[in-house]
């Protein structure tokens, strides 16, 4: 008996050895998403989208430079990053240059354009410092506002929605001249989507999906108060559609089980 308990113990800590290792490593999620607008003419994109990347000072700067690579060898037409880039401020030394470092790999992205919104470990370092920070070099952050963007020939709206879990979130609407055009909203908790007002298509973070979650039971905490249908993938109710990315690394601890390391390459067709 006691060796077959023992064997057991071994096998499952096979197993889930195993797994989080897979869990970890980053891959690319290709999917289809449909949204229709009876005020916007047919019209389709691809876009990439990153998350909850938490970086660490060196070696992270590099691996993140490759995914950045795999990303633009993919041709997206829209790249949207929907926040939370750095990691835990005790794990930093010299936050300053490490912001800095981090912004400045935003811009290997150029020429595909670019969608930012900050997370709640960014504003925990400081918001106001990664907003002036990123202006002064050429990387333009969204706050509660909206740009009219120029994507693969066309005229897009994107609006960047504060984070709701940091409390920097504030309701804006598009403004008229976006009426005709396709509409795009990101923000780093998905419980921004579920704000007043809040509607269309919406692009989300912050829950890498569970991180850990398990079989029948599910993840085990979600730091989001969005409907537990939200918080991971496609969801779609009669205001929005909303897909919320699972995100590349981890918080607290570096532990993915049942919950992809990924960044997402999207057919978006209005």
């Amino acid at each position: 008996m006691v060796v077959a308990l023992l064997f057991i113990f071994a096998a499952l800590v096979v197993y889930f050895t195993i797994s989080i290792l897979n869990n970890l490593k980053t891959e690319m999620n290709s999917l289809q998403i449909e949204y229709s607008d009876p005020n916007v003419a047919s019209i389709s994109f691809k876009i990439a989208v990153i998350g909850d990347i938490h970086l660490g000072e060196g070696d992270d700067i590099e691996k993140f430079l490759k995914l950045l690579a795999e990303v633009k060898s993919k041709r997206p037409d829209l790249v949207l990053m929907t926040g939370d880039y750095i990691t835990d401020s005790r794990h930093i030394k010299d936050i300053s240059s490490h912001r800095t470092n981090i912004i400045k790999t935003f811009k290997f992205l150029d020429p595909i354009p670019r969608a930012i919104v900050l997370g709640n470990h960014d504003v925990y370092t400081d918001a106001e410092a990664w907003l002036s920070e990123s202006k002064r070099l050429g990387v333009d952050v969204l706050e509660n506002e909206v740009r009219v963007m120029d994507v693969a020939g066309a005229k897009v709206c994107v609006r960047g929605l504060g984070d709701y879990f940091s409390h920097r979130f504030r309701f804006v609407d598009y403004p008229a001249e976006c009426k005709n055009l396709p509409k795009i909203t990101i923000t780093h908790d998905p419980q921004g989507a579920f704000e007043t007002g809040v509607e269309g298509l919406v692009f989300a973070g912050h829950t890498h999906c569970g991180q850990v979650s398990f079989p029948i039971i599910g993840p085990l905490k979600v730091p989001t108060k969005a409907p537990r249908e939200a918080i991971c993938g496609l969801y779609k109710d009669s205001k929005r559609t909303l897909f919320v990315t699972s995100g590349v690394g981890t918080s607290l601890l570096p532990i993915r089980y049942g919950t992809q390391s990924q960044w997402d390459l999207i057919d978006l067709s209005f």
